[in-house]
């Protein structure tokens, strides 16, 4: 059965963590060659941005529909036949990246048998690509709810600051209790500006993560931040983006 390398990028807000998703999908697309999964599970949705590519449905309104509708499917469609479709529609196809939204999440209501049905059909759905790519809020809510089963790699985007530092090991800890299977985790210390302290070195040494790596700030990505433009419209020479193609290499099987 073929399975797909699955990697999850966490962190807390303002850290740049879809900036590097956003990187990294690109980088492993041309490192690989294959058709990237991305997967925005972050309630605030900018993934979609970043890369360039406009988001219609997310499968928070798909689940939504289905609590309303569930007596209104078409004739001659099962519940599973029609999840699958919507989950097909509600993909957007880029050059050499497929996307998929999560979006909001679940209001008042039993969602137990939908998300059932959709965390079916989104492990097969991710199952039929090489890699697999999952921004996830700081909470990982969409984890914690077995939104997908193992992990390959768990990523952890932090700033180079006590608070930061602290917020990434707590995220691996939330990580470990949840029950899901992980491969390997990586703490990527990002928008550094000089080298770190004594202090923040300590911090990063109790996380004992598997790897650890450190990435510059980059004024020209954050100018691109501020004028919400697509990073694939990035200089594939820029120093960021470098940085994050020799952080893929480790990744590529």
């Amino acid at each position: 059965m073929r399975m797909s390398f699955r990697i999850a990028i966490a962190g807390k807000g303002g850290v740049g963590k879809s900036t590097i998703a956003a990187l990294l999908i690109r980088a492993l697309h041309e490192r690989s060659g294959k058709v990237i999964m991305a997967v925005d599970a972050d309630p605030n949705s900018n993934l979609g941005e970043k890369l360039g590519m406009k988001v219609e449905h997310t499968i928070g309104e798909l689940r939504e529909d289905l609590l309303k509708n569930a007596d209104n499917i078409p004739a001659g469609q099962s519940k599973q036949e029609y999840v699958e479709l919507q989950m097909k529609l509600a993909t957007v196809e880029g050059e050499g990246i497929d996307l998929l939204t999560m979006g909001r999440q679940e209001g008042p209501g039993c969602y137990c048998f939908i998300n059932n049905i959709l965390r079916t059909f989104l492990d097969m759905a991710m199952d039929e690509y090489d890699y697999v790519v999952i921004d996830n809020e700081a909470g990982m809510e969409h984890l914690s709810r077995r939104t997908t089963k193992r992990m390959d790699r768990l990523m952890i985007v932090a700033d180079p600051t006590k608070v930061g530092l602290e917020t990434a090991l707590r995220i691996k800890s939330l990580a470990s209790s949840m029950g899901v299977e992980v491969g390997a985790t990586a703490l990527i210390v990002n928008q550094i500006k000089a080298p770190l302290g004594p202090e923040l070195r300590g911090i990063i040494e109790k996380g004992n993560f598997d790897r650890t790596f450190t990435l510059p700030f980059d004024v020209e990505v954050e100018e691109f931040a501020i004028r919400g433009r697509s990073l694939h419209e990035l200089h594939g020479s820029d120093t960021l983006y470098l940085q994050v193609k020799e952080l893929v290499a480790t990744l590529v099987r």
